[in-house]
């Protein structure tokens, strides 16, 4: 499939339920996962209040999942909003204790930050010591 086919199969599958912003973000997060990270297996996935990613890094740990929520850089954060976040996922299949934000900045370039329900925000400094 095509990019230009897989963006248009996103949009007729959630135009009617997400705003244009949500999907464009989604799929800019998918590219960058699975062409620039090459990331193993990406798929969307969605409820009611989110488009989000479930994507595996390498098939040899399939339960190394990530759920990865597309945002702006531009997004206000805070305590609420991120439990809120939380909450929005409770509806997953599997027990979802961490999700990866996918923050993609004003130039475009993406930034990856995991926060986790027990532990707060990690940083990918830290992650690589």
């Amino acid at each position: 499939m095509s990019l230009e086919d897989l963006f248009e199969d996103i949009l007729n599958k959630y135009n009617e339920t997400h705003s244009m912003v949500q999907i464009h973000l989604a799929y800019q997060i998918y590219v960058d996962l699975v062409f620039l990270k090459k990331w193993n297996k990406v798929e969307f996935k969605h409820n009611d209040k989110l488009i989000y990613l479930h994507a595996i890094e390498n098939l040899n740990n399939p339960n190394n999942y990530n759920i990865v929520i597309p945002c702006k850089s531009t997004s206000i954060w805070n305590v609420e909003s991120i439990k809120k976040m939380f909450n929005n996922l409770n509806d997953l299949p599997i027990d979802c204790k961490s999700f990866t934000l996918g923050i993609q900045d004003e130039d475009s370039s993406i930034s990856y930050y995991e926060l986790s329900f027990n532990t707060g925000l990690s940083d990918p400094i830290d992650s690589l010591i």
